[in-house]
């Protein structure tokens, strides 16, 4: 059975990769959509875990755990986690964007919210675990609990403003594949 596409439909054009990718056996480009779909794949992973800590994991913690300190210990790990995706995903964007052709912005973009992942990861967040213990238990001090403080805001500011940025590049990367397809 062969499909054909029905009369007075709009076809969506090929949009050829800014570098050069397999093709099948009648010429067709296979690359393109493939990198696409990892460019989506990454961008919805770092949103989507982004919006589900900030919106519902911390929260919740916070809400149900008898002590923030308790709270703190569960939410830690997974926001590790979520800093080292961030470290990768932003590396892996720019790649996918430079292979799309995408604008400059759009892949070097990426590589800065990778390294504010990266600072808060292994400075802030590393600063906040060697603390943690001395400020919340015999030896603490109000020393102690201020620069904790400090920290935690330092954290949760960069981790707002990483989320802020990703969701800009969610809509730039929807922009930029309406205006491929319009100009097709």
């Amino acid at each position: 059975m062969v499909f054909t596409q029905p009369e007075g439909s709009r076809k969506i054009p090929d949009m050829p990769l800014a570098s050069s990718s397999a093709t099948t056996g009648d010429g067709k480009k296979i690359g393109r959509p493939i990198v696409r779909t990892a460019l989506w794949l990454l961008l919805g992973g770092w949103f989507g875990g982004y919006l589900l800590f900030g919106a519902v994991i911390a929260p919740t913690a916070f809400s149900v755990l008898p002590t923030s300190q308790i709270a703190g210990t569960l939410v830690g790990p997974v926001l590790a986690k979520l800093h080292l995706y961030g470290i990768a995903a932003g590396i892996l964007l720019s790649v996918v964007s430079g292979l799309l052709g995408r604008h400059w912005v759009l892949a070097i973009f990426p590589l800065v919210l990778s390294a504010l992942c990266f600072y808060n990861h292994f400075g802030v967040s590393a600063e906040l675990a060697e603390i943690r213990n001395l400020t919340f238990g015999p030896e603490g001090s109000a020393e102690l609990a201020a620069r904790f403080g400090f920290l935690h805001r330092v954290s949760v500011g960069i981790f707002i403003a990483v989320g802020i940025a990703v969701t800009g590049l969610v809509a730039l990367h929807a922009r930029e594949d309406a205006r491929s397809v319009a100009s097709g």
